[in-house]
């Protein structure tokens, strides 16, 4: 009887060894391939090694009992995960238990129109679409905004996604976000200016974003365009004519362009548009709150990423002409 369980017990010790020595070795012998699985809430562990099994082979038996082993046949976080051949089942279990989920990105660029930020959303495969028949007046109350037009009141930036991450739930992200930033902003503003509120301040902002050339002439734009405003002239700003115009723009502004009325053309109308013209970016929101102080009132784009700044019509036009004339020499 004793020898017999002696043997039993040695048996027994080294079929353990063996499973533990199998919860150690590679899932699999083939060259490193890498597949991802998803798991969903509520998926069993018996379930997830199926899955696995699918992929790679594995004991199914083996890989459940593993789990209730450690303790951890209830603890795997819901996500989509990188599995690779040389990755061992103890490994893929603590993963799971752990959420080290895969991630994928969606970017939002600076200047973009909220249109964009919709059809980048609605062209990733790894989003889930919830909002594609929300309009955007009710998708803004979904986030209970007072202002009911999106535009300009989502970060432009990269986020980081999970499995079974919403276009609503970035979209909300992209909105915290920019309120954040906003009123970051806002508290820390020093200079006296033609804003009188945050939304004022994006306003202001978007037309910053689409008429600098390069980072280090916000500022001095945000100065003409708040002298402007505090002379009374008007903006006369082509990107919100282009943005009043929308998809029926050329691609090519003309003086018919710059005479059409809309709620966004700074050539007809006084003060700031209706609403932002695209998405900004943290820089152009400090310089619309932090105008450089100067006597510029009017500026033009060389062509070549500088711009140059005039105290009147005169020596803007002037500039203007240069321009247009280096621009026919270059052709």
């Amino acid at each position: 009887m004793y020898l017999l369980f002696i043997i039993v017990t040695f048996v027994f010790y080294f079929l353990f060894m063996l499973f533990i020595l199998w919860t150690k070795k590679p899932i699999s012998s083939s060259k490193n391939d890498n597949v991802r699985i998803i798991i969903k809430n509520g998926y069993t562990t018996k379930k997830v090694a199926k899955l696995i099994n699918e992929k790679f082979n594995i004991n199914v038996r083996n890989f459940v009992w593993m789990t209730y082993i450690y303790n951890n046949d209830k603890s795997f976080k819901a996500g989509e995960y990188k599995l690779s051949s040389i990755d061992t089942p103890f490994n893929i279990m603590n993963n799971f238990v752990l959420g080290k989920c895969c991630y994928n990105q969606i970017t939002f660029l600076e200047g973009w129109n909220f249109n964009q930020f919709r059809e980048t959303l609605e062209s990733n495969i790894y989003v889930r679409k919830t909002i594609t028949n929300i309009s955007d007046s009710d998708l803004m109350k979904l986030l209970g905004s007072q202002i009911l037009i999106p535009e300009g009141l989502f970060h432009p930036d990269t986020y980081f996604i999970s499995f079974d991450t919403t276009d609503f739930d970035i979209l909300k992200m992209a909105y915290e976000k920019s309120n954040e930033i906003v009123s970051k902003l806002w508290k820390e503003r020093k200079v006296s200016t033609t804003i009188n509120t945050p939304y004022e301040a994006i306003i202001l902002a978007s037309i910053i974003e689409k008429e600098a050339s390069n980072y280090m002439e916000k500022a001095t734009i945000s100065g003409v365009l708040n002298n402007r405003l505090k002379l009374g002239m008007r903006l006369q700003s082509d990107p919100t004519v282009i943005y009043g115009i929308g998809k029926n723009f050329s691609g090519k502004i003309s003086k018919f362009d710059l005479k059409k009325d809309t709620p966004w053309n700074t050539y007809t109308r006084y003060g700031l548009p209706r609403s932002p013209i695209s998405s900004v970016s943290e820089s152009s929101l400090w310089a619309a709150l932090n105008p450089e102080l100067h006597n510029y009132i009017y500026y033009v784009a060389r062509g070549d990423g500088t711009t140059v700044f005039s105290i009147n019509y005169e020596s803007h036009n002037s500039k203007v002409k240069e321009y247009l004339l280096k621009s026919k020499e270059n052709k």
